[in-house]
């Protein structure tokens, strides 16, 4: 592994388990946000070193799209993460035989 790389894969562990601690005293809906966040920093490290997919990709689009709606619209933000595992389920389904 490069020194870069690693330095990016370090910098989201530190911001995962930075976001673990402070988890303990934030709102619990910020939790779900920080996971979301987290998995769209991963697929955007995968791009940058050209090891992403059109299906990551895309998800990650999904996840920058709608993660804000966390802090003005709860119920939505529940359905934007409802949207996000049936989207992964599907992408799932039809990957079988990688």
């Amino acid at each position: 592994m490069s020194p870069q790389l690693e330095q990016k894969f370090f910098e989201l562990v530190g911001y995962m388990v930075t976001s673990a601690r402070n988890l303990l005293d934030e709102t619990p809906l910020y939790g779900p946000f920080r996971l979301v966040d987290a998995v769209s920093r991963l697929v955007g490290i995968l791009e940058e070193e050209g090891i992403s997919s059109p299906r990551l990709s895309s998800l990650r689009e999904r996840i920058e799209a709608g993660k804000y709606s966390v802090a003005d619209d709860p119920e939505g933000f529940r359905c934007f993460l409802e949207g996000l595992v049936q989207a992964v389920v599907e992408f799932l389904v039809a990957g079988r035989g990688w």
